[in-house]
């Protein structure tokens, strides 16, 4: 039998069906902004597709190019990187003390303990954020080593098929040529248009390119809109910190009795002028939102601008956009995490090698309940630069995520110069490696009828009820499978040793008779293998060749 049938026959009446896109939880947004919405002009580009939710569902369809790309690479970098204590250092600056307990128990606003922290730091570096505030690390942002060009290059050897580049993150800035947006980086700080450079350099090395964007009325509040407003006590009390300035609200925003942006339709407003811009100007693949749409009919409006765009272009809708919510017309994106079952529909997994998503170096302000963003456990190396996940743990969630049907884009957190930490570069460099060997049993791959076999259970693992993807270790137990053409990789989690025999259960001859030759893909050497009712049968080879997910190649007539 084919593998081509057996998906046809078995995949869709026997994998678990993501979640249906009828509901979805936007924070209540659409009735705070869309009032505004109803005498607002917003020229979309035309097309079959139509800002609504009906439209959208009907007219997305995830491009060939995305489910067969598997693996890209992003970078957290801009001014959050200078002063590289915290990976969400703006956000923290200004938190004194314990806010007020509505605060505190505010969902969206979620208070950390270590927060005060990241104050004290900022005072004993910097000074009082009433002199020295978060605009003040804009004219220390030079990124004298950043060079597009050579990263792009070294990104695609190592095996990404795209690459992404943060045009906005919650500080409100922007690293491109925003003419809506005088706060961004052509006017200030290095006075490069990152975003160009990158997209002429995917251009140059022939990838991919993606822009993510964290900035929306449901996460600016993430940056500026928390903490106390000023000291309670001591030598500066009641002195307002420099975000209380009105001169600053281009980079603050306004101040809200509640401290929350997403209630001035102004925002939405802006920021959809500002993402069309990237849309229109710089015409990225892919785009990245980091949470639900944003702003209500604003988002429904840019999408549909977006893919009717990408129509226009490329002659058929080859743009994905990402949300972190289930909904028709878009692509789930699963933060530092992923699924548990096979997955219907394409999701991506955004996940990161160093911990706090900005770089940090050594100076990790993480404590037991994961510190900066809920990251995590760090994987202690002997290194200047700690890491989040080791090299063997990205390949084996890559492993897991394409066998149930998705991508993984992993970040890289970039120096504030520029430059790719050497610890990084080495993990990827052994990522590369790995897909050098293996990368057919990844790239262009579809998903088997099931994920795989094994006793792992991503929640029992974890210890937790929400999956999170540095919090587990993979064993030879576990087997995940990928399709190609008239093949079936099966890859081994971790060696099961030399010369050893695995059973892989569903691959009984009850299932599939037509197996004409079983390899070990890494080396290329045929193995021995005999089938049964009750599975296939694969003795490894006397050594393995390679580290992490070990591959084996089943051809079939």
């Amino acid at each position: 039998m084919k593998v081509k049938f057996l998906l046809f026959s078995l995949f869709y009446c026997s994998l678990t069906v993501q979640a249906q896109w009828t509901t979805h939880d936007d924070y209540g947004q659409d009735d705070i902004i869309n009032p505004s919405a109803a005498t607002y002009h917003f020229d979309i580009a035309s097309g079959p597709v139509k800002a609504n939710d009906e439209s959208l569902t009907a007219n997305y369809q995830c491009p060939k190019w995305f489910r067969d790309a598997k693996f890209g690479i992003y970078m957290h970098w801009g001014l959050n990187s200078v002063p590289g204590y915290d990976g969400h250092y703006g956000r923290w600056m200004y938190w004194y003390q314990e806010p007020d307990s509505s605060l505190l128990k505010n969902e969206i606003l979620g208070y950390r303990a270590h927060a005060p922290k990241v104050y004290q730091y900022h005072l004993k570096h910097f000074g009082h954020p009433s002199k020295f505030g978060y605009k003040d690390f804009i004219p220390m942002w030079k990124a004298t080593r950043f060079n597009a060009d050579s990263l792009a290059a070294f990104y695609k050897e190592i095996g990404a098929k795209f690459i992404g580049v943060m045009a906005v993150h919650h500080d409100n800035f922007d690293l491109y040529d925003s003419s809506h947006q005088p706060w961004n980086s052509v006017k200030m700080g290095p006075k490069i248009d990152i975003v160009d450079a990158w997209q002429k350099a995917c251009k140059k090395v022939g990838v991919h390119f993606a822009v993510t964007s964290h900035l929306s009325n449901y996460c600016h509040e993430h940056m500026f809109y928390q903490g106390t407003n000023a000291d309670p006590k001591g030598p500066y009390a009641g002195i307002p910190y420099d975000y209380m300035n009105p001169a600053y609200e281009g980079l603050y925003g306004k101040r809200n009795p509640d401290r929350i942006m997403r209630q001035e339709p102004e925002f939405a407003q802006q920021w959809y002028e500002r993402t069309k811009e990237l849309i229109d100007k710089y015409n990225p693949d892919l785009i990245y939102f980091d949470g639900p749409l944003p702003n209500g009919i604003y988002g429904q409006q840019l999408a549909a601008h977006f893919y009717n765009t990408k129509l226009a272009k490329d002659g058929t809708q080859q743009g994905v956009l990402t949300i972190k919510r289930p909904r028709g017309g878009f692509t789930l994106d699963r933060e530092c995490s992923g699924e548990d079952e096979l997955q219907k529909n394409p999701f991506l997994v955004d996940t990161t090698v160093n911990p706090g998503w900005f770089y940090m170096g050594n100076s990790l302000n993480i404590n037991k309940d994961g510190g900066d963003s809920g990251m995590g456990a760090i994987s202690e190396v002997k290194a200047k630069d700690k890491l989040r996940m080791t090299a063997g743990q990205i390949v084996d969630n890559l492993v897991d995520i394409v066998s149930k049907n998705g991508n993984m884009m992993l970040n890289v957190g970039l120096r504030a110069d520029g430059s790719l930490p050497e610890t990084f570069r080495d993990e990827l460099v052994k990522i590369g490696k790995w897909l050098k060997l293996n990368g057919e049993a990844i790239y262009g791959t579809r998903p088997f009828k099931v994920y795989g076999e094994g006793i792992f259970n991503m929640n029992a693992a974890a210890g937790k009820k929400k999956y999170a993807d540095n919090l587990y270790t993979y064993t030879a137990k576990d087997l995940r499978f990928t399709t190609k053409g008239n093949t079936i990789y099966v890859i081994a989690m971790d060696w099961p040793g030399n010369s050893k025999t695995i059973r892989v259960k569903n691959l009984n001859n009850r299932e599939t008779n037509s197996i004409k030759s079983v390899s070990f893909l890494a080396s290329g050497e045929k193995v021995k293998w005999k089938q049964d009712e009750n599975g296939l049968y694969i003795t490894t080879p006397s050594h393995p060749t390679g580290e992490y997910a070990y591959t084996f190649k089943v051809c079939l007539k």
